[in-house]
């Protein structure tokens, strides 16, 4: 399984439901959250509700996007501020799915976004990286400069709204080892690198795109990489899940994080000051 194959698998776990329903106004000194499917962490149940099939259980937000609250919930017991959740599976800054920005335009035109906000979370741009990969054969030092234009964006647009709202981009947490390999195979707690893929240089842009937008933009950037080390994929204790996992917590979506490791990733970016 080379990395393609990888990238592919990345690509079939990101679902997107984009119907935007009306939310009530938020409370001042709020907190709202902005994302892929990482921080949306949906279920089964909460996507097949958004998308018209209501599931017993089923949660979206204000989006009417899936999600389980897990991320959000956690920024806003670490930070203590009421939060806002308009985060989506499949989000990109410019890709596909529903664009960050547009996310950041909903929550203004439903006032979850005005001038009381007191911190606003974006964590995204994964979905801008392997499309361009597998597509396009883009250079990674070019999708790291489309995504930092991108992002750099919406945070302009953010603080267009909220001048006053600390804005916080978080990175992503540890995916694969030292040397970039991946275990998409993970039995009795020991990670079967894939062979022949390296993500060491698709991680790593990642990330740097998005702390020189953060920093282009008078923004923060949260790294996750050191309140996640030791658990990504090829660790025994492992907070990202592979394909086949045997060893591990509760999660919900295969190629994304437990929703332990979730958590802890809110948690970290809401204590961040």
């Amino acid at each position: 399984m080379r990395i393609r194959t990888v990238l592919a698998t990345l690509a079939a776990t990101a679902v997107a439901a984009v119907t935007l329903p009306m939310a009530a106004q938020a409370t001042p000194g709020n907190t709202v959250v902005f994302g892929d499917s990482l921080p949306a962490n949906p279920t089964v149940g909460d996507w097949l509700t958004a998308k018209g099939a209501p599931i017993p259980g089923g949660r979206t937000n204000d989006l009417n996007c899936g999600t389980d609250f897990l991320f959000s919930n956690a920024v806003g017991a670490a930070n203590a501020t009421p939060v806002a959740d308009y985060t989506c599976a499949g989000a990109s800054f410019r890709t596909g799915g529903m664009r960050i920005i547009d996310q950041v335009n909903r929550a203004i035109e439903t006032r979850a976004l005005d001038g009381g906000t007191r911190e606003v979370v974006i964590l995204a741009g994964a979905n801008d990286t392997y499309p361009y990969i597998l597509n396009d054969r883009m250079p990674m030092p070019q999708i790291q400069e489309n995504l930092r234009v991108a992002a750099r964006d919406a945070i302009h647009r953010v603080k267009q709204v909220a001048p006053n709202a600390k804005v916080k981009i978080a990175g992503y947490p540890t995916i694969s080892g030292p040397n970039g390999e991946v275990c998409l195979i993970n039995t009795g707690g020991v990670g079967v690198p894939t062979p022949a893929v390296n993500l060491r240089e698709i991680e790593d842009r990642l990330d740097q795109g998005l702390a020189q937008a953060a920093g282009d933009a008078g923004a923060q950037f949260v790294s996750l990489k050191g309140a996640t080390a030791g658990h990504g994929t090829c660790d025994a204790d492992n907070w990202v899940v592979g394909v086949v996992d045997d060893n591990i917590g509760t999660y919900n979506l295969f190629v994304h994080m437990t929703n332990h490791g979730v958590q802890v990733a809110g948690d970290h970016v809401g204590r961040a000051s």
